[in-house]
């Protein structure tokens, strides 16, 4: 019975650590120094919840909740004191920590909100992801078309760059992954990209294909940080299929240039002009020619 007492309170203990870790990454503060200048934040004694965030920040084994935190004070404080520079060092440093942080307009005065917000749009501008491509215009018929991206990436955003690509017409697109050349774009941060788009599409007599394309580059939470076209107004190009070599087994024949179609014509027009026709017998069956394949009947 002890034993079991013993592995039952083991248990609890480790998950109480796994909690108590998970809150100190979610916002639930060990750092009473942090704890100590939000309450002088609270009650306008901004010049000591100042030192106290200072000292907050020496404190070893901060999570990162704690040091966005301290920083969103800090920058709130400057601005509250009209040290503009200094409001925008610290709020350099949250975004740092946490690109994606969001005050709460709600709890957060106008002015600090609007300073705030300016400081994220321009760090987000100069931590852009840049892309150029040439868009094509008309390409001769082949296995496959190339398309290229130069991509300048300073803070290696980038996790995928996709092409996504469709028939002119097709309500759908399918993606194709692209990937970064052997000999990539110099200077830091710079790669060119390369991606195939497969001839996938059955043609006829057609001499022309048009085709509808973007290309999208995409972070690790999959959202967009740099594009050429979009959905709804995408870059196109078109395949010129008197030129270059159609894959085989992409161009169909016509109905009426099928050798087939017109041998049964031929043999249609041959029984009506001797004016029989092949009969099937009492029973109902279609009669089998020699080799024992069914015979085709046109009346």
């Amino acid at each position: 019975m002890g034993k079991v007492f013993l592995l039952i309170w083991m248990l609890v203990a480790a998950l109480s650590g796994k909690a108590q870790a998970q809150a100190d990454d979610f916002g639930q503060s060990g750092n009473r120094s942090l704890k100590e200048a939000q309450i002088l934040y609270d009650n306008l004694q901004y010049r000591d919840a100042l030192n106290s965030l200072k000292a907050a920040l020496r404190v070893k084994k901060n999570s990162r909740r704690d040091i966005a935190e301290i920083y969103r004070y800090m920058g709130s404080i400057y601005i509250i004191q009209g040290q503009k520079k200094n409001a925008t060092r610290a709020f350099r440093l949250l975004l740092k920590v946490d690109p994606d942080h969001e005050m709460n307009p709600l709890l957060t005065s106008p002015k600090i909100l609007t300073f705030f917000n300016k400081v994220k749009e321009a760090v987000l501008k100069k931590e852009r992801v840049i892309m150029r491509h040439s868009p094509l215009a008309e390409v001769a018929a082949a296995e496959r078309l190339e398309i290229r991206a130069y991509v300048v990436d300073l803070h290696q955003r980038l996790k995928n760059v996709r092409v996504y690509y469709r028939k002119r017409g097709t309500p759908t697109y399918s993606i194709v992954q692209m990937k970064t050349a052997k000999k990539t774009g110099k200077g830091k941060g710079t790669s060119t990209y390369i991606g195939f788009i497969p001839f996938v599409w059955q043609v006829t007599d057609e001499v022309e294909l048009f085709v509808d394309y973007y290309i999208a580059g995409i972070d690790a939470k999959g959202r967009w940080v740099a594009n050429v076209g979009t959905p709804k107004q995408p870059q196109n190009f078109r395949i010129n299929l008197m030129a270059g070599t159609v894959p085989e087994g992409s161009r169909s024949t016509p109905l009426l240039k099928q050798w087939w179609f017109w041998t049964l014509v031929g043999v249609g027009a041959a029984g009506i002009a001797a004016g029989s026709y092949f009969i099937i017998d009492s029973s109902g069956s279609t009669p089998l020619a020699p080799g024992g394949e069914a015979v085709l009947i046109i009346r």
